[in-house]
């Protein structure tokens, strides 16, 4: 890692599980989200994180050329792309960020949309995340 990463980073560097190996490993892997018309909001904030977070490259199928711009604005480390490039007889490396369904706990009420999108986008960010800093 450069020295502005270290900076950057540093507070995950610093979580026991995390780490430096934890947060190399996060700058090179790859993420895949698409967004789905029935909850893209929940998508689009897992898809921040991760680049927030420093993943090296998300891919975000079905996102709008100003969706990758502002993705692209909160992780300055990764590639923020709308289709992946796979070259033909190679696999493709990126692995699916899963979105939790909705909890049985949480209210039913509708106007809630907003928090629940930040609530299943957080967690499936942090999930993902954890998966690739503690292999």
């Amino acid at each position: 890692m450069r020295d502005e990463q270290v900076r950057r980073y540093s507070r995950h560097i610093l979580l026991p599980d995390v780490g430096g190996l934890g947060q190399t490993a996060l700058l090179v892997s790859s993420a895949r989200l698409e967004l789905r018309e029935r909850d893209p909001d929940a998508e689009l904030i897992a898809a921040t994180y991760l680049a927030a977070g420093g993943v090296g490259t998300v891919i975000v199928r079905g996102a709008s050329d100003a969706q990758v711009a502002e993705l692209a604005a909160h992780g300055p480390d990764s590639r923020v792309l709308t289709e992946p490039v796979v070259e033909p007889g190679s696999r493709d490396p990126s692995r699916e960020v899963a979105l939790q369904p909705r909890p049985i706990w949480w209210p039913s009420a509708e106007g809630d949309a907003t928090a629940l999108a930040f609530w299943r986008g957080g967690i499936a960010a942090t999930r993902w995340m954890a998966e690739i800093a503690n292999r």
